[in-house]
């Protein structure tokens, strides 16, 4: 079977998607649009979407128009039984037309169509798939009540050939070595302000947090004492992830609005990684680990209590770490998420 994967390559999570399909034996062709033009071309599509539509429209949509050429070309020479699109990767409606012909048509959502203003056919595009899978339940109810056709929920667990337990040099613990280690990135709306309310719930604690981008200083005054906690941090790099998770011993996971009911992807990475997330509850976290009495904050004004209680019961958090990862490689794998969408949509 062959499938066409379009993605940006250039983040961690898409290895796991990539390691799923390739583990269920199918000849890939993985594309980034990105990859379509010159550096200079794509910071100037990225760095100015704040400016006014008809602005935007002079060089925007010849970008878009390339890159849905570009797919076409791609497609008509590989000859795909699956095109596998991650959110909506500038594609445009005439272009699932053409692909719907030859093809099933499926959809990793990574943000909530209805939530996330990256393009006017997030939503509508979706009404071309044959198969959508959702992180979150709730995005699955909405679309689902709209009459998108099978969309489902679940999760792509972790890469084990990217994210698992190693030891550390000498060298390394002492760079990376904390009781708490955070990775994630900066925000300069109110995501930025509530990451920064999260990560302060840890400021007492040993915790280090690399926040890639720019933005997050402007929360700095609001929250005094989490400024020495922060290190900048410009690179999406799994294996950076993998080795500072294995330097600490726990990993705090907020729930990012754009979430309403979902499981973050970070959480099987820290799992994958053999340390603890210690996440903000979520209707899809207690259903994925289901009978487990998983770490959770519940209320911002205890998660003190329950951070300093997994950290000084190591045997718990061990065993808490070693049943939440056995429940992942269970149901949860890639290879496993693959093969239900290929059940469904070949069989």
């Amino acid at each position: 079977m062959k499938c066409l994967f379009l993605a940006p390559l250039r983040y961690p999570f898409i290895n796991s998607i990539i390691a799923g399909l390739e583990g269920c034996g199918m000849e890939l062709n993985c594309v980034d649009y990105q990859d379509f033009f010159s550096p200079r071309t794509n910071r100037w599509y990225n760095n100015y979407t704040a400016l006014p539509k008809k602005i935007r429209n002079v060089w925007e949509e010849p970008y878009v128009k390339k890159a849905n050429a570009e797919y076409l070309r791609v497609f008509q020479e590989f000859q795909p039984d699956l095109v596998l699109i991650y959110n909506n990767q500038l594609v445009l409606p005439e272009l699932l037309e053409a692909f719907k012909k030859k093809a099933r048509i499926a959809f990793m959502l990574g943000d909530n169509p209805l939530y996330t203003p990256t393009s006017i056919y997030n939503l509508h595009i979706l009404f071309y798939a044959d198969y959508v899978i959702s992180p979150d339940s709730m995005w699955r109810d909405q679309l689902t009540q709209l009459g998108v056709k099978k969309v489902v929920f679940d999760c792509f667990g972790f890469n084990s050939a990217v994210y698992y337990p190693m030891e550390p040099s000498a060298a390394e613990r002492a760079a990376y070595q904390s009781d708490f280690i955070y990775v994630g990135s900066a925000s300069k709306t109110n995501w930025g302000y509530k990451r920064m309310l999260f990560l302060q719930l840890f400021k007492h604690f040993d915790l280090r947090a690399y926040i890639s981008g720019s933005g997050m200083e402007r929360w700095y005054p609001l929250f005094p004492g989490i400024e020495e906690k922060i290190i900048p941090h410009d690179r999406f790099d799994a294996g950076f992830n993998n080795l500072v998770y294995n330097c600490s011993k726990i990993a705090p996971v907020e729930q990012v609005p754009s979430l309403f009911k979902g499981i973050h992807v970070r959480v099987f990475d820290i799992l994958g990684a053999g340390i603890l997330p210690l996440c903000e509850y979520s209707e899809d976290l207690c259903a994925v680990f289901e009978g487990m009495d998983v770490p959770m904050i519940k209320n911002y004004q205890e998660s003190e209590e329950v951070a300093r209680f997994w950290l000084e019961n190591e045997s718990k958090r061990l065993a808490c770490v070693a049943t939440m990862r056995e429940r992942v490689l269970q149901r949860y794998t890639p290879n496993m998420v693959i093969q239900r969408m290929t059940d469904h949509l070949f069989q």
